[in-house]
């Protein structure tokens, strides 16, 4: 019997193979897109949710891997406006969050990514916009990640309008008519690309 899980690893294939095979260039092209407007983009996704009414103070982004989009130079505007930005640590199968600054230091987590060295992390749900990575999005706000889940269960049962705003960072090509959705994947709030800003309602 055929895996209903199958469609999405398919998928998931295809969409990482697109994205690894962006050049160099086109990979900084692309960071340096997503700082495009971003002021005004981030306060009308602040504007458009009822949680994030407040300054926003705490951000969380990741470092880039298997091409996915490099949020550094956002990292840069970020703390260019003395806004707190944190990066995913694993602990157990969901994500706290540490403080990043230029003075880090780094440990290796068990997918040999680089993730801060230190016991002082936040939850989730002390942050104010979370920037994801993804493999795959769709306009209603479904993503496909690298199918480890902690994400979603991080942030399982969070209310849309809560804290924090959960944005997608992702190259166009990553983009599909429509995502197949599990019943634990944690929708978006937007997603960003170098082209496109998506609020999904």
């Amino acid at each position: 019997m055929t895996s209903h899980l199958d469609p999405r690893q398919t998928l998931r294939r295809q969409l990482r193979q697109a994205r690894r095979s962006l050049t160099a260039q086109q990979q900084e092209d692309a960071a340096s897109a997503l700082l495009t407007d971003i002021a005004q983009r981030l306060v009308t996704l602040s504007q458009a949710s009822n949680a994030n009414t407040q300054p926003i103070q705490r951000v969380a982004l990741y470092l880039s891997n298997d091409g996915e989009i490099s949020p550094h130079l956002l990292c840069e505007h970020f703390w260019q406006h003395g806004i707190q930005t944190y990066l995913p640590v694993i602990d157990g199968k969901q994500l706290t969050f540490a403080l990043y600054s230029k003075d880090t230091l780094w440990q290796e987590n068990k997918f040999g990514i680089n993730e801060p060295l230190t016991n002082e992390t936040i939850s989730g749900h002390e942050l104010d916009m979370v920037f994801l990575p993804l493999v795959g999005f769709d306009t209603k706000g479904g993503r496909l990640g690298m199918g480890g889940g902690f994400y979603d269960r991080t942030f399982a049962n969070k209310p849309a309008d809560a804290r924090p705003l959960l944005i997608g960072l992702a190259h166009d090509c990553q983009a599909v008519k429509s995502l197949p959705i599990e019943g634990w994947d944690v929708p978006l709030q937007a997603i960003i690309t170098p082209q496109q800003l998506i609020k999904v309602d």
